[in-house]
């Protein structure tokens, strides 16, 4: 190929399936006198050129179908569209994974597409916790770039969730609520879950049931399966008792235990009591709607189960004060009716 050719080639943009190969721009020398060095010099500056474009436009193909793993700057990536998971970030595993990538660096690539509304920019199908940990650890994500649509991410998504680290109950939930707030169509839902219909009615029905800022408070409570959460919606219906969640989220013992820790207390406050025979205790309640004292009749006779952590110091309230009752009780005399 001729000089000229070959800086005509260079110049002109040319789709990466019709680049010629390396063999191809090798110049012509064969039946001309020999070049001058200053000529051979420029001569192999085009050829050096001419390989390094064909690398570039090969690397670029490689890129847009998927088959080359880049390395990306954690801030030009956003999440996907679709929240997934409860804590991607508060969890031991997620301590475990940037310590791993830290001391050997991250080994399983993430899935990324063009962002589509952004230039420049990416959109995560699978890889949110390697992401969060490349960013955290100052370095760049090693991920694989494909162009995708809507409902080609959230396939993958759910099926990279399903194989990799499996979802909860409720994040699962939570995953199809968002399709479906969307728009996508129950086929996509079932694909994106590996779900059938009737699962998909129940998680439907829970992430209604349940208010996100619940959810976000208890996490994802791996432990808690389906039944749970399903009794957990139906205690949510019950008057007063998002009041009662809502306060129960403030105190401090909860907020600091564990998530399935906090789904435990959260279903122990929401739940009726029950005796030994299986019958509702009775409960007296304070202005806010919490149970704070229990009346449970057992073999051995019946006991007051005073809530400490509902009303702090009204068990000493109460013995203060149990004195004074006694002889109120006494002093109506045997089978007076209690005054109204």
């Amino acid at each position: 190929m001729k000089r000229k050719d070959m800086l005509r080639q260079l110049l002109t943009p040319t789709p990466a399936e019709d680049v010629l190969s390396p063999q191809a721009v090798v110049p012509e020398t064969s039946g001309r006198r020999a070049a001058s060095g200053a000529v051979r010099a420029m001569g192999l500056d085009l050829e050096r050129l001419a390989s390094d474009a064909q690398r570039a436009r090969e690397l670029e193909r490689q890129a847009t179908s998927g088959q080359a793993v880049l390395e990306i700057d954690p801030a030009q990536v956003d999440p996907s569209f679709a929240e997934d998971r409860v804590a991607r970030t508060s969890d031991g595993d997620y301590r475990r994974l940037v310590d791993s990538i830290a001391a050997s660096g991250q080994q399983v690539p993430i899935l990324l597409r063009p962002h589509p509304e952004a230039a420049g920019r990416y959109q995560v199908a699978y890889g949110h916790r390697r992401l969060a940990a490349a960013a955290e650890l100052g370095i760049s994500v090693r991920a694989v770039v494909r162009p995708l649509s809507d409902i080609e991410l959230v396939i993958a998504q759910g099926k990279e969730n399903a194989e990799r680290r499996n979802l909860s109950f409720i994040e699962r939930a939570l995953f199809a609520a968002d399709l479906e707030a969307r728009g996508f169509d129950r086929a996509t839902l079932y694909a994106a879950l590996a779900a059938h219909p009737a699962e998909m009615t129940r998680y439907l029905s829970v992430a209604r049931s349940v208010p996100r800022w619940l959810v976000q408070a208890i996490g994802p409570a791996p432990r808690a399966g389906r039944p749970r959460w399903m009794e957990l919606a139906e205690l949510l219906a019950a008057d007063g008792a998002e009041v009662v969640a809502a306060k129960l989220t403030k105190r401090a013992d909860f907020r600091d235990a564990l998530s399935d820790r906090r789904f435990e207390l959260m279903i122990g406050a929401l739940r009726k009591p029950k005796d030994e025979g299986g019958r509702d205790a009775p409960v007296i309640r304070n202005a806010a709607g919490e149970p704070v004292v229990r009346l449970e009749r057992a073999a051995g006779g019946p006991r007051l189960v005073i809530m400490d952590q509902v009303a702090p110091g009204l068990s000493d309230f109460l013995l203060e004060r149990l004195p004074s009752v006694i002889a109120e009780f006494e002093g109506r005399g045997p089978g007076c009716p209690a005054q109204s």
